[in-house]
């Protein structure tokens, strides 16, 4: 049967709401197991069904997905269901035997995250003295035995002016790439602004990464904020932008849906708009047929200057932004500052 849409290139699975640690910006609002959680047997049928409709790529995160005591079953029920499994993680519990199961299961990788350069910093933003050291002992597990990583730090009002140290220890590290994502006030964070960065500084970040990304020494990811890939388009050579530049949102409802751990599927972990759940709907008609996604993939829904922009195509602004700041995902995005000149294309 022929589709309108292609099917996601990823799927985020939080396959548990439990985690060790207490972070203020926790989009899942994670910390006790939920008591809807899918069982064993559900979750391996989420993950067929993710198989059946096409995605590549599954991610298996959480709250901490190295909690749940039947990881390992789900990573080679992945891979034995043709969607390539990657973990998104704190690393604190990636010991040596951890993660020799996750590669003898077929794991292809794992997005470690590091919201500081010290101690201090990720420690006290992230609720637990030692963390960092565990973090960081959990890159260099994966790394000593073979598993691909990458450093996913969260830009903040008290760490973005980290951010070139805490690449330079994704690369002392041997990370593949570093996946920065903009704070976004949603779940735990919802209504907290004190933590989110200026215009200026969400700048300055983005300028940053295209000229580090020129150098072509590591891959860099940028979420939450799509302005970075206006400037790309904008600013670098073709070329240049074919050969070294990885373009990485917004995907929500378009590339990528999110299942949460009591089944909820969502555009993106981010965009927490209810499609449905997987105990009582299918993700393949979810995905093909929700109204939702429909309005969603649609960019000539989007309103303001988003909706006259001349890159609304490529960046559609952050719709995850748009839907908490107003309640309407096809509103334009608050945070985003392009002229008029700029959105035009003069």
């Amino acid at each position: 049967m022929e589709h309108k849409y292609a099917p996601p290139v990823l799927v985020s699975f939080g396959i548990t709401r439990e985690c060790d640690l207490k972070c203020p910006h926790c989009y899942s609002d994670s910390g006790e197991k939920d008591p809807e959680e899918l069982t064993t047997e559900e979750a391996k049928r989420v993950i067929s069904e993710i198989g059946e409709l096409g995605a590549k790529i599954i991610i298996m995160d959480g709250g901490e997905p190295t909690l749940r005591g039947d990881l390992v079953e789900l990573v080679a029920h992945a891979s034995a269901s043709g969607v390539k499994p990657v973990l998104g993680s704190n690393g604190m519990s990636l010991t040596e035997e951890l993660v020799q199961q996750l590669l003898d299961a077929g794991c292809l990788g794992v997005a470690i995250s590091l919201d500081g350069a010290n101690s201090e910093t990720h420690d006290t933003f992230r609720g637990l003295e030692g963390g960092f050291d565990r973090t960081i002992q959990g890159m260099k597990n994966c790394h000593k035995l073979g598993l691909p990583f990458q450093v996913a730090p969260l830009m903040y009002q008290q760490n973005w002016e980290q951010l070139e140290a805490i690449v330079s220890t994704a690369k002392d590290l041997n990370a593949d790439a570093v996946e920065i994502f903009d704070y976004v006030p949603s779940g735990r964070g919802r209504g907290e602004s004190k933590y989110e960065l200026s215009t200026d500084q969400r700048k300055e970040i983005i300028n940053q990464v295209i000229g580090w990304q020129s150098k072509g020494d590591i891959t860099y990811r940028v979420i939450a904020l799509p302005q970075y890939w206006v400037d790309v388009e904008r600013k670098v050579p073709e070329e240049e932008v074919l050969d070294k530049y990885t373009r990485s949102c917004c995907a929500a409802g378009t590339r990528y849906i999110t299942i949460l751990p009591n089944g909820d599927i969502i555009p993106c972990m981010l965009l927490q708009v209810k499609l449905g759940n997987v105990k009582e709907d299918s993700l393949l008609d979810v995905w093909y047929d929700s109204p939702i996604l429909e309005e969603l993939r649609d960019r000539n829904n989007l309103k303001g200057k988003c909706g006259r922009c001349k890159y609304k195509i490529s960046c559609a602004g952050a719709r995850c932004k748009a839907y908490e700041m107003t309640g309407d995902m096809m509103a334009e995005d608050p945070t985003c500052w392009f002229s008029e000149e700029v959105i035009s294309g003069e």
